[in-house]
């Protein structure tokens, strides 16, 4: 395969052969701070966003760093960033999917 017909897709950091350039650890704690400046009534959101932090601080039992908590709960979190329009959310939610889930 000559030059002009490879893939162009290696121009971008491949989380299959390597984390390096990417920083998962850095995007997870930004989409923390996201949700943690979400302010909601409901009683649901509130439930998701009282866990994430419960296992964030947890000290024993069930702890979870920033980046496992998301991807558990990437479905979750995506339908709060659209119900609050959350458009940065929405785009780094799906930066930290494509790159590091």
């Amino acid at each position: 395969m000559d030059s002009e017909t490879r893939c162009s897709c290696t121009t971008r950091p491949d989380r299959y052969v390597s984390f390096k350039g990417i920083d998962c650890d850095g995007n997870a704690r930004r989409m923390m701070d996201i949700l943690d400046t979400l302010r909601t009534e409901d009683p649901d959101e509130l439930a998701l966003l009282a866990l994430l932090r419960e296992r964030r601080a947890a000290v024993s039992g069930v702890q979870c760093d920033n980046l496992l908590l998301l991807a558990s709960f990437v479905n979750p979190i995506r339908e709060l960033c659209e119900r609050h329009e959350n458009l940065a959310g929405l785009e780094l939610l799906e930066q930290l999917e494509e790159e590091c889930f």
